[in-house]
């Protein structure tokens, strides 16, 4: 049960990091054309705009995420009934904090 919450929780995070490179991808190709062509600024202002804006919004949903991660993370003991650690991907973390990579749920003692 734990796994598959956490399985959801890392496609989900993944999906938001898509999110905001495709957004970005976007906005970034918008501007490169514009340069290029040499079209005015106020041509698809509007758009971009709203573009930024699902930008931040992608931000915020990742960040949201995140949060919900660590409350996860605090709750897995009394979801499981043991101190636990749920690991996934790993991608990203420090060093410092990365436990043994298994993909799988570990007791810790």
């Amino acid at each position: 049960m734990a796994q598959a919450i956490a399985n959801a929780l890392f496609k989900a995070e993944d999906q938001a990091d898509q999110g905001l490179m495709a957004a970005s991808a976007l906005i970034s190709l918008m501007a490169e054309t514009r340069l290029d062509h040499r079209l005015s600024a106020v041509l698809a202002a509007d758009a971009v705009s709203e573009i930024t804006e699902a930008i931040r919004a992608f931000g915020e949903a990742r960040a949201r995420l995140v949060a919900a991660h660590n409350a996860l993370e605090q709750a897995a003991p009394a979801l499981i009934g043991r101190e636990t650690r749920l690991m996934g991907p790993l991608t990203g973390k420090p060093a410092a904090d990365r436990p043994a990579a298994t993909g799988h749920l570990s007791a810790v003692a």
